[in-house]
C-alpha cells in the first residue's frame, strides 16, 4: 500500500471513478482512480486539482501502485508542487498563489486520455446521456478529441501586382491602423500534409476569443469529480463544436422544487420514481456558431427521449470576445450550477403536469399548426391532379411521426401508456421521441427516414417543444384551458390543403 500524491487536471467522473491527467516522470498520464483510494482532494490554482491517492492490496490497488510508482510516477519540481505534497503529508492546509505561473508545460502536449466517444468501433466509456445524445444517427457525427490548444493565425490573401513581371504576392488581411483584422482559427490535431495547421475551424475579426475548451469545462469536472457526478466530453465537427454532459440526478430535491412552484402544482402530487435523468449541457464552439452557454437537460428513460428545458434554465451565454468570455471567472460557474439543478427539476415537473391537460384529434391538429409555425415539422408537399384533386403527399417525415405517435403511443420512442395517452404529456413525448431518436416512417409502400439532426439543432429543437407546451402548461393550471390558447389556431388540415 502506498501514498501517492497527483496535481493535475479532471477529465471525467463517474460515481465510483475519477478521471484525470498529471504531469508524469514520462510524461502526461491519464489514469482512473477508484474513489475508495483517494483519501483527500482539493482544487488549487489554475484550473488543476490535488489528489491524494493511497492504495490497497486489491488487484486494482497493486494495478495502480505500479503504474503511479514505477511506471508513470507523478513529476513533483516546483516549489509549488513541492508545497502541497509537505501540506498533504503533515494534513495541513494547502496554501497556493491564486496567479501562481506553474513551470512545468502540463497541458501543452494532446491528451493521452482514453477516448469517451466510440467511433468505428473504437472502445469508450460509457456516458450518462449516450441513448439520447447518440440516437438518430448522430454518433457517427461525434469525435473524441476535444481537449486541444486552437491555433489562430493571421488572414493572409493573394493579390494581384498589377506586374507581369512580379506576379502575384500575398498580404496580410489589415485593418486601417495596420494591425491584422481577420484571424483563422485551427485545431492542430489534425495537422497533415495535405493540412500543414490542422482543420480550420473559422475566421474571424480580432476581437473573436478562441477559448480552448478545457477552460470552460474545467471549473465544473472538477465539481463533478468531487460530487461523484457522472461526466461526459465530446467535440464534433473536427471540434468546432463540444459540450460537457453532467447527470446531476444524485442532487434533485423534487420536494424543495415542488415546494417552489406553488401550492397549486404541490397539489398535483407529482412524485419522481426514477423515471429522469437530470443533467446540465454547457456548449461551446470554435467556429461562431454558437456562444458559451449552460442548459438544463433530462432524459426520459422509458424512451431515452431527451428534453432541453426553456429560456429559464439557461444559466449563462457568453459572447466569444475577450472583454466577455476573456474576463470571465469560470471557478465561480460550479459554484452556480445548483441553479440550474433547481430549475431542471421544476421544468421537469411541468412536463409530467402535462399528462392532467386532455387533448383531442382537433387540438392535436392545432398543436401540429403551431409546431409547424416554430420550424418543428414541415408542411408534406401537395400532389394534385389536372381537375385540383389531391392524389399524394410526399416527403413531410416528422408530420407523419406525430400522426403515428398519436395513434400508437407504445411506439417506444413514444412509450406512452394507456392512463396518458391523448394528453398533452402525449404530444409532448410524440415531438421530444421524433426529435431524439429519428425513427423511420413507412406505410408499407413508402419509407420516410428523416434527416440527422446536428447536437445543436437536436437542444434547439427540444427546448422550443419544453418552451411551447410548457408555456400552454402554466397556463393551463392558472386557469385557461389549452383549447382557449388555441382558439384562434386552424387546424393542420386547413393550411395544409
Amino acid at each position: 500500500m502506498n501514498d501517492i500524491i497527483l496535481i493535475g487536471k479532471i477529465t471525467g467522473s463517474t460515481p465510483n471513478l475519477i478521471e484525470m491527467e498529471y504531469p508524469s516522470t514520462m510524461g502526461i498520464n491519464s489514469v482512473r482512480l477508484p474513489r475508495t483510494m483517494v483519501n483527500r482532494f482539493e482544487r488549487i490554482s489554475n484550473g488543476r486539482v490535488a489528489v491524494y491517492v493511497r492504495t490497497d492490496e486489491s488487484e486494482k490497488g497493486r494495478q495502480l501502485d505500479d503504474e503511479l510508482v514505477n511506471k508513470h510516477a507523478p513529476l513533483h519540481v516546483t516549489g509549488e508542487h513541492m508545497s502541497i505534497v509537505m501540506a498533504f503529508e503533515n494534513n495541513e492546509p494547502i496554501e497556493v498563489a491564486e496567479e501562481f505561473d506553474d513551470e512545468t508545460p502540463i497541458w501543452s502536449a494532446p491528451s493521452e486520455v482514453a477516448p469517451t466517444i466510440t467511433v468505428d468501433g473504437v472502445v469508450q466509456a460509457d456516458g450518462p446521456f449516450d441513448e439520447m445524445l447518440f440516437a438518430g444517427g448522430r454518433k457517427e457525427k461525434a469525435t473524441m478529441d476535444w481537449d486541444f490548444d486552437p491555433v489562430r493565425k493571421p488572414a493572409f490573401v493573394v493579390v494581384d501586382s498589377g506586374d507581369s513581371a512580379m506576379g502575384s504576392t500575398v498580404a496580410r488581411v489589415n485593418g486601417a491602423n495596420g494591425e491584422p483584422s481577420a484571424y483563422h482559427i485551427f485545431n492542430p490535431n489534425y495537422a497533415s500534409d495535405t493540412r500543414p495547421v490542422g482543420a480550420h475551424l473559422g475566421t474571424f475579426s480580432a476581437s473573436y476569443y478562441p477559448m480552448p475548451y478545457r477552460v470552460g469545462y474545467g471549473p465544473v469536472l472538477d465539481m463533478a469529480a468531487e460530487k461523484g457526478w457522472p461526466t461526459q466530453v465530446m467535440a464534433w465537427n473536427e471540434g468546432k463544436q463540444s459540450a460537457l454532459f453532467i447527470d446531476v440526478s444524485s442532487n434533485v430535491d423534487w420536494e424543495k422544487a415542488s415546494g417552489r412552484l406553488g401550492t397549486s402544482w404541490e397539489a398535483r402530487g407529482f412524485t419522481n420514481n426514477g423515471d429522469y435523468r437530470v443533467g446540465i449541457a454547457i456548449y461551446n464552439s470554435l467556429d461562431g456558431s454558437s456562444a458559451y452557454k449552460v442548459q438544463a437537460i433530462a432524459e426520459r428513460l422509458v424512451c431515452t427521449n431527451g428534453m432541453v428545458m426553456g429560456d429559464r434554465a439557461n444559466l449563462i451565454s457568453l459572447r466569444h470576445t475577450n472583454g466577455v468570455l476573456g474576463n470571465f471567472d469560470f471557478s465561480k460557474l460550479a459554484d452556480k450550477i445548483h441553479e440550474v439543478i433547481e430549475t431542471a427539476a421544476e421544468e421537469i415537473i411541468v412536463a409530467e403536469t402535462m399528462r392532467d391537460f386532455t387533448v383531442n384529434r382537433d387540438t392535436f391538429e392545432k398543436l401540429m399548426t403551431i409546431c409547424e409555425r416554430k420550424g418543428l415539422i414541415t408542411k408534406p408537399q401537395v400532389k394534385r391532379d389536372d381537375s385540383g384533386n389531391v392524389v399524394k403527399l410526399n416527403r413531410g417525415h416528422m408530420w407523419r411521426l406525430m400522426g403515428q405517435g398519436w395513434t400508437n403511443p407504445s411506439e417506444p420512442w413514444v412509450a406512452v401508456n394507456n392512463r396518458d395517452k391523448g394528453s398533452l404529456l402525449h404530444v409532448y413525448n410524440i415531438l421530444t421521441g421524433a426529435i431524439t431518436h429519428k425513427p423511420t416512417w413507412t406505410d408499407g409502400n413508402d419509407t420516410l427516414t428523416g434527416s440527422t439532426l446536428n447536437f445543436s439543432t437536436l437542444t434547439d429543437r427540444l427546448q422550443t417543444v419544453h418552451k411551447v407546451l410548457g408555456d400552454m402548461t402554466r397556463k393551463a393550471v392558472n386557469g385557461k384551458s389549452i383549447d382557449e390558447q388555441l382558439e384562434k389556431v386552424p387546424m393542420f388540415s386547413e393550411i395544409l390543403y
